[in-house]
């Protein structure tokens, strides 16, 4: 039964809608190509097996996210944190997990905000080693060599079961930052590979949950994004390498949008553990994606503070984890059909 329900967690979670003069047709490419080098296994299966395997009570997970930036995005974007919080509130409710957001500068008050609104107290780090239900929120350093050294003070200091990143911009194989339309931002994004590369290196699971090809992760399908994305494999940058990345992760989840690969991951892992909670509820989505645009978080599709997920309304977006409770609530429950 967790093959079914992953399947159609899955397809659910990558119906792709984007606007024309944006990319199209390529989510259903990106996510085959992760599906072929995952065993073809259902991805937010894997993921949240994964998760149920690493994840006991007390233990710190990290989570990354930050897609969005000066100048067009000044408080990022609201494809990324909105997923986060949702995935650490499942983590916390279906597993007693202690969860660690790391972003840019930029999205730090837009993250804690959305953070909040998911249900869980932003302190200190201190205080949250001493209570459940209680997040931490953290700058990321946009610096190389600072980056690399909080790393491994990050690894040492919360000891996590596991990293997740979601819509997480990662460097190209020249170790340059790009969107998905080519453009270099290296500049003005955390080197968040430091802290995914020293974890690999220590045995630490992690998960990249992504929907273009250029985020953690992806480094998976890196000949693929190269060949399917317009700009994979020559950017708009004098690096010309392309925006594809190779930082890998042991998991990858391609959706349509980074944040509904996240919320299909909770899904899974409510299925996983009985529980149809564990997927926010639509009241709580409006408050989150509210939260994360009044701190000033940007659509990613139109670059403007408004209530949408890489250009889809909050209405879908409920509709959406609206649709995944049901699936889990009724693949959880048995049925003696008499005729």
């Amino acid at each position: 039964m967790p093959e079914i329900i992953g399947e159609y967690i899955d397809r659910l979670c990558t119906v792709e809608m984007r606007p024309q003069g944006m990319p199209r047709g390529k989510i259903h490419r990106l996510y085959d190509a992760a599906r072929r080098r995952q065993a073809g296994r259902p991805l937010t299966l894997l993921a949240a097996e994964r998760l149920r395997g690493a994840v006991k009570a007390g233990d710190a997970v990290i989570f990354a996210t930050g897609a969005g930036g000066p100048p067009w995005m000044p408080a990022g974007e609201t494809d990324g944190p909105v997923g986060v919080a949702a995935l650490a509130r499942a983590l916390v409710l279906g597993l007693g997990a202690r969860p660690v957001f790391v972003t840019e500068s930029q999205s730090l008050e837009a993250l804690a905000a959305t953070v909040a609104a998911a249900g869980l107290s932003v302190v200190s780090p201190e205080i949250a080693a001493a209570r459940t239900g209680a997040a931490v929120v953290l700058e990321y350093s946009k610096d190389d060599r600072e980056a690399q050294a909080q790393a491994s003070k990050l690894l040492e200091q919360f000891r996590p079961a596991a990293l997740v990143a979601s819509e997480k911009l990662a460097p190209n194989a020249k170790g340059e930052i790009h969107s998905v339309r080519g453009v270099n931002v290296t500049r003005e994004h955390a080197k968040i590979q430091h802290l995914f590369q020293l974890a690999t290196q220590r045995g630490i699971p992690s998960i990249g949950i992504a929907d273009g090809g250029n985020e953690v992760g992806c480094g998976l399908i890196y000949e693929d994004t190269r060949t399917i994305m317009e700009y994979g494999a020559r950017c708009q940058c004098p690096c010309g390498d392309g925006m594809a990345t190779t930082l890998t992760t042991d998991v990858l989840v391609v959706a349509s949008v980074s944040n509904y690969g996240a919320y299909g991951v909770s899904a899974m892992l409510g299925f996983l553990l009985g529980d149809p909670d564990l997927v926010h509820d639509p009241d709580t989505h409006y408050r989150m994606l509210e939260a994360n645009v009044r701190e000033g978080a940007s659509d990613g599709m139109y670059g403007r503070p408004i209530m949408k997920e890489d250009g889809i309304s909050v209405e879908v977006g409920q509709g959406l984890v609206r649709a995944l409770r049901e699936m889990v609530a009724i693949g959880l429950r048995t049925v003696n059909r008499p005729f």
